[in-house]
């Protein structure tokens, strides 16, 4: 049975050690994610009565006309609930404290790491849409501008994160590069499962 942390519990006790272990935790947890994220688009537009293909890294409509926002945002609330619940779980229970920092960092940082490369797609090429994700289309189609909803969902996200990064253990740098190293690692997964995964499960995608 999972326990509440006793009042009694030291802040040098309730910090978390990260080493390769967690790192393996954070890419399971983040693999794990990446279909589930897509069921969240598949139901939404099926609950629409749209039909839809899905992929480890894709669910869209077979007619892109029939694209709906409150189902392409459908993915980013999940890890948005997903994130809200371990960090929480992290924060309160002490058992599988490990697990449920590593599952918060994942669902957050599977978006944030999206955003910066959405921001930085932006400025290059002057659009938050040319890169296809889900929060610019849905703000597209709710006729706002299109990084409306990735300025806005990048505030909780941040937030969650640092409830769980603050709590490293180590020197204030060595969060820093823990941070980039986890950034950098979910970039990776993620260009496995859409570059090599994906084309590899479904070909006739």
């Amino acid at each position: 049975m999972i326990t509440a942390l006793p009042v009694h519990v030291t802040r040098a006790e309730r910090s978390l050690s990260v080493g390769l272990s967690f790192y393996a935790l954070f890419a399971v947890c983040t693999l794990l994610l990446f279909p589930f994220h897509e069921s969240a688009h598949y139901l939404t537009y099926r609950i629409l009565g749209i039909h839809l293909h899905m992929t480890l890294n894709t669910a869209s409509p077979n007619d892109q006309s029939q694209r709906m926002p409150i189902a392409e945002l459908a993915g980013p609330m999940l890890n948005l609930a997903v994130a809200s619940v371990a960090a929480l779980a992290y924060q309160t229970f002490q058992r599988q404290r490990r697990l449920w920092a590593a599952l918060a960092l994942a669902s957050a940082m599977m978006r944030l790491v999206v955003y910066v490369l959405v921001a930085g797609a932006a400025i290059a090429t002057g659009s938050g849409l040319s890169l296809g994700n889900d929060e610019p289309i849905a703000a597209h189609l709710w006729g706002l501008p299109s990084l409306t909803l990735v300025g806005v969902l990048t505030i909780p996200f941040v937030i969650i994160v640092w409830s769980i990064v603050r709590t490293f253990q180590g020197s204030r740098i060595r969060t820093i590069l823990h941070v980039i190293g986890l950034g950098f690692t979910m970039l990776s997964l993620g260009m496995l499962v859409g570059n090599v995964l994906d084309p590899r499960l479904f070909p006739n995608r």
